[in-house]
């Protein structure tokens, strides 16, 4: 990726009087020299810039999906996809984002396809890109953008969910962690030593309280330290936290449902999309698969298409040869012997809508109440650990005397 500057004295997005540069990434320079000499842009200079340590940032979910939505309205009413474009980026503020639609506007203009316009300014991801394609190649565009909105708003909305599920409970942890160390190191230590000085035997549980801190004490230190590595690599590594997401689906089935729920619907309403408009099925298999980029079923959908070209039917196909759930190879089976595919892919696409929706509820309310759970067992466990030893030594105490 490379940084573009663009000195513009006049970028034609409002009045602007005074000559003035602008920074955006692109993914070359190619790319960066497309905006000069275009309409509304008539003296942009472009220069090719140091590469950005970062890269290039995603175009912002909220803003996508008003741009999709808002898109395939002026689709429909037959306005030209670089026009639909240059009119929705007159009403945003951010310069870098009406830079980076203008950009795309060029590229159309200029005789690119779509998908490779939107590619072009690295901004958007695979499934963007892959859904674009499928749009043009059926005619369809805008039902692909509103597929692109459906798909964006379900997936922000179990994020803002799961985080707000997440939010407090962590807060709280983070609080009884740092509790807990002046828990162990300071308090139970204290109670240890004043039962040591009244000569008192601590009983079973004190003994292994004092134990736990001593242990904890020599710990607690490394692992506080391990934690926070953890979290900062987290946060900074997409990769890490790819590797991560995988193993805990690997051991959750709930959310590898979830996410395969997610997976099988950007194929099924991609696939739909296509085969209504008479795409051939081998076509409609790579666009899938290319939708899906970097997730196990763009492999597995390239080896379908392959045992597709040789004879085998579809639906044997997908059952053998991808990891999709049963009933979607079986009704696609049934769609193929029917010759009704299109409507079984509907059929298939509502129902994996209102499935993953519930499964998405579910885990979120799950996770909350989880989280609640071990927020209550630490504060009870910090409660017990530091009072209840100096209580049952009190309880020895007067046993004694009496």
């Amino acid at each position: 990726m490379s940084n573009s500057t663009l000195a513009a004295p006049q970028l034609g997005f409002g009045n602007v009087s005074k000559a003035r540069a602008a920074r955006m990434n692109t993914p070359d320079s190619k790319r960066a020299i497309q905006i000069p000499g275009t309409k509304g842009l008539p003296a942009v200079k472009a220069v090719a810039g140091q590469k950005s340590e970062r890269g290039v940032k995603p175009f912002p979910t909220k803003q996508s999906i008003v741009l999709c939505n808002s898109v395939a309205a002026m689709l429909d009413a037959q306005i030209p996809l670089s026009r639909a474009l240059e009119f929705y980026s007159a009403r945003l503020t951010k310069e870098d984002l009406r830079l980076t639609l203008k950009s795309i506007t060029v590229a159309v203009d200029r005789g690119d396809d779509n998908h490779k316009a939107f590619a072009g300014t690295g901004r958007f991801d695979s499934t963007f890109i892959g859904l674009v394609r499928a749009g043009t190649m059926a005619s369809n565009l805008s039902a692909a953008l509103r597929a692109l909105a459906r798909r964006m708003k379900t997936n922000a909305e179990f994020l803002a969910k799961l985080r707000k599920a997440l939010l407090t409970p962590s807060g709280v942890l983070v609080f009884l962690w740092g509790l807990l160390i002046y828990s162990m190191t300071g308090l139970i230590p204290n109670v240890e030593k004043m039962l040591k000085d009244m000569r008192v035997e601590p009983d079973a549980f004190s003994g292994t309280v004092f134990g736990f801190s001593h242990f904890f004490q020599v710990t607690y230190i490394p692992a506080t330290i391990g934690m926070i590595t953890f979290a900062l690599v987290c946060w900074r590594s997409r990769s890490f936290r790819d590797l991560m997401s995988r193993m805990i689906m690997s051991r959750w089935r709930l959310l590898r449902r979830i996410v395969m729920g997610f997976r099988q619907l950007t194929f099924i309403g991609t696939f739909e999309m296509l085969i209504a408009n008479n795409i051939p099925i081998a076509d409609s298999l790579e666009t899938c698969a290319r939708t899906l980029k970097n997730t196990p079923l763009e492999k597995e959908l390239l080896e379908v298409k392959l045992k597709v070209a040789l004879g085998m039917n579809l639906g044997e196909a997908i059952r053998r040869y991808t990891s999709v759930d049963p009933q979607l190879s079986h009704m696609i089976e049934i769609g193929e012997k029917a010759s009704n595919l299109p409507e079984q892919l509907r059929l298939l696409r509502d129902l994996y809508e209102e499935d993953t929706a519930q499964q998405i509820e579910f885990f979120t309310g799950f996770v909350g109440i989880l989280s609640k759970v071990v927020t209550v067992a630490l504060i009870g466990g910090i409660y017990l650990g530091t009072y209840l030893p100096i209580i049952m030594a009190g309880v020895k105490l007067m046993s004694a005397g009496m």
